[in-house]
């Protein structure tokens, strides 16, 4: 079964105009044949960057569909040239902007997938000029090692301060995660009205079922 794009292109408008995906490439593959199944997609566009992956599913007799304990094995590439175009997506309102690119092997098991790779973003981005909020120069860069993400990086700076995240998530059967954020002088709220700076730091624990938040932060 195969779904692609033979011709023409889309296009994403905003309050600030129109912005076409100049489209490459696009389509979707599923081959199934003696027990191996096999997705295949590929996404390409001047603005929206390159996707591509592969997975493969091999079913043992006699049973016929893949099932959560199914093993795979695959790869996955993404590039995001401009995070601005995904900007229809998100809340009206908010914009977003900078770059991002994902490298991974995928394997494991189809119910509880495993990654091994990285996910790099430079220059990221959170505006809302309502709002007052304006998030720059962000960084980030996430290691992923099979059932487990670990942060490097992950900082941002608005106003005249900055903010980082630390920490690492589980990515297998039960998925958790512990964090720490810590923020100096971060402007929360820019408006011309209304201005917040904060500074201080909290560990956040989450899993499928509960959330928990301990820390202290100051109002500068």
């Amino acid at each position: 079964i195969v779904l692609e794009r033979t011709a023409g292109d889309l296009s994403v408008s905003d309050e600030t105009g129109t912005q076409p995906l100049q489209l490459t490439d696009l389509r979707l593959a599923l081959s199934a044949q003696e027990g191996v199944w096999s997705l295949t997609q590929a996404l390409a566009g001047k603005t929206l960057g390159e996707a591509a992956g592969a997975v493969t599913a091999r079913v043992a007799a006699p049973q016929l569909f893949p099932s959560a304990d199914t093993p795979i094995q695959g790869v996955l590439q993404a590039r995001v040239a401009n995070l601005g175009t995904w900007g229809a997506w998100v809340p009206p309102g908010w914009r977003l902007a900078g770059n991002l690119n994902t490298s991974a092997v995928i394997g494991g098991r189809l119910g509880a997938p495993e990654y091994t790779g990285q996910i790099r973003g430079t220059d990221i981005g959170v505006r809302n000029i309502v709002q007052g909020v304006n998030v720059v120069e962000g960084d980030v860069d996430i290691k992923l090692q099979g059932s487990t993400a670990r942060i490097e990086r992950f900082e941002a700076k608005a106003g005249g301060g900055s903010v980082r995240l630390e920490g690492s998530a589980s990515l297998g059967e039960t998925p958790n995660a512990q964090l720490v954020l810590s923020a100096d002088k971060f402007q929360l709220l820019g408006r011309v009205d209304r201005r917040l700076v904060a500074s201080g730091s909290a560990k956040l624990r989450l899993d499928a079922h509960a959330l928990s938040l301990d820390g202290r932060f100051t109002v500068d």
